[in-house]
């Protein structure tokens, strides 16, 4: 997992013109794009960005121009029929606890692919946001929810067991965005988070680390406890021994601000902090900062994810990523594989995360 596996970096420019590409064929924008202002805000681009790739899209005959002031045309030729979108058994439905407009640009990225690779085999993607599945008895509002005519397959987004469970015995077409729990019989794509943990344990242990900390929120999901599991082979140093504590985030600020200091104020406290999303980077840092703590000088800091602006951070944090348009894609295939071969197929789709250095892991000022 060194350096070389870095995939080949994408242009805003690129990526922007994909992310337009994918809502024009999965019909998320018909006939006409929205305004220039409607699009900047949603794909989160700047007025630059997005006239350089509406002018490739032009050049590529994906749109017309109709004069200065009114939309752009989409070109007929890229819009999948409409029929696809009506008839019964052409919807994907994605079951998430989440809204879609909170998704990380990562996650957005991997989700216009999903799109995008759906509708060039006639089918059409749609978030559905089901809080009620994540909390109470959630048996009969899924029942309700699995009763639609239109659905030709499933995937299932941050799915606790009980849910992925639920799917398994169901047999409808389903796949996971995310590792599967023990006895759960679906397929899945997911980065391998084992494997990104032994490699974190084992860079902090070459630093001359003996203590690392795990600072996540929902602990006990899949992915969580994979991550967990490979930091735990943390390599004794000797006859020295070698510990791997839990910093819970109830995902606020003043949560994480008592875990952090109940954690980090306590006689061996660890030298390493893993952090489990790149959104829990500024506040981590800032608190490191209230307690007088320097990164890296005093305590190490490695983030399990990556998202853009952590480019413009300081210091850099050490970070993994992934191939997330190759996420997207390797999602909507197996899911379309599924749906042809029956239930009875349950492949798995393992990807590599990538080792992306910065200038916040340092040898231990305590070894």
């Amino acid at each position: 997992m060194g350096g070389s596996g870095i995939p080949r970096r994408h242009s805003l420019v690129d990526q922007s013109l994909t992310a337009i590409q994918a809502r024009i064929t999965s019909r998320h924008w018909e006939q006409h794009l929205p305004s220039e202002e409607t699009m900047r805000s949603q794909l989160n681009i700047s007025r630059v960005t997005l006239r350089k790739a509406l002018a490739l899209l032009m050049a590529q005959g994906w749109i017309h121009s109709q004069g200065k002031g009114k939309p752009h045309r989409i070109a007929a030729d890229n819009l999948p029929p409409v029929a696809a979108a009506n008839t019964p058994g052409t919807i994907v439905r994605c079951l998430s606890p989440v809204p879609e407009l909170e998704m990380v640009y990562s996650s957005r990225v991997i989700l216009d692919e999903i799109k995008s690779t759906l509708a060039a085999h006639g089918l059409r993607f749609e978030w559905a946001h089901h809080a009620s599945l994540w909390r109470g008895e959630p048996a009969k509002r899924l029942e309700q929810v699995m009763g639609t005519t239109d659905t030709a397959g499933w995937m299932l987004f941050r799915a606790n067991p009980w849910l992925q469970q639920a799917f398994s015995e169901n047999h409808q077409p389903c796949l996971v965005l995310g590792p599967t729990y023990p006895g759960v019989s679906l397929p899945s794509v997911q980065v391998d988070n084992a494997a990104l943990g032994r490699h974190a344990a084992a860079e902090a242990r070459r630093l001359g680390h003996q203590h690392l900390a795990w600072v996540a929120y929902d602990i006990d999901t899949a992915s969580s406890l994979q991550t967990l599991e490979g930091l735990q082979t943390l390599p004794a140093a000797g006859d020295a021994p070698t510990r791997v504590s839990i910093v819970a985030d109830d995902l606020t600020t003043e949560g994480l601000r008592q875990s952090l200091i109940k954690t980090l104020t306590k006689h061996g406290a660890p030298t390493v902090l893993m952090l489990m999303t790149a959104a829990q980077v500024l506040p981590v840092m800032g608190i490191l900062r209230e307690l007088g703590l320097r990164v890296p000088e005093d305590i190490s800091l490695i983030v399990r994810d990556h998202e853009p602006f952590l480019d413009r951070c300081v210091p850099l944090p050490h970070r993994y990523s992934f191939d997330w348009q190759q996420f997207g894609r390797s999602a909507a295939r197996l899911l379309l594989a599924n749906m042809t071969s029956g239930p009875g197929a349950h492949p798995v789709k393992k990807l590599l995360p990538v080792f992306l250095p910065g200038d916040t892991l340092a040898h231990s000022c305590k070894s």
